[in-house]
């Protein structure tokens, strides 16, 4: 198996309502993401992505529709945080662009939920190995299905 990497980057807020520190206040971070997906090379003679597991172009058109667009220059709530949830609850789709998911939103999570977001948009010959979300620039987390 050969393994290929494709970044992208997003701007989004977040809080951690439980936590001990000032990551429980609302604030915002340039994220990350760094895919790993691995498979045998495409052998079809004159295939456009022959000599490739999966092509660069198609990965990052998957990870902008499937992440990028969903929460860029948003904000992703925990569904039983109700101090936000009030706070935006009298917003309209179209005024912010909020993200209601049923876990705390820590990069361990956000990494799952990327893998959960792109999974079912790829070939089942292709796996997704590692999803890394960086929440800052020396800090990460790893999803490793």
């Amino acid at each position: 198996m050969i393994e290929v990497t494709k970044v992208i980057e997003w701007d989004m807020g977040h809080r951690v309502p439980n936590h001990k520190s000032k990551c429980r206040n609302p604030h915002g971070h340039r994220y990350r993401l760094e895919l790993t997906v691995g498979g045998d090379l495409e052998a079809a003679a004159g295939n456009s992505s022959e000599g490739m597991v999966f092509d660069f172009g198609d990965i990052k058109e998957l990870m902008i529709q499937h992440v990028h667009d969903v929460i860029d220059h948003g904000f992703m709530i925990y569904e039983g945080d109700t101090i936000m949830r009030s706070f935006f609850g009298n917003c309209h789709d179209d005024e912010f662009c909020v993200l209601v998911v049923p876990f705390i939103p820590t990069a361990e999570n956000i990494s799952a939920w990327c893998y959960q977001q792109l999974r079912p948009h790829f070939p089942d010959s292709v796996d997704i190995v590692n999803v890394r979300v960086f929440e800052t620039p020396n800090s990460w987390a790893d999803y490793k299905p």
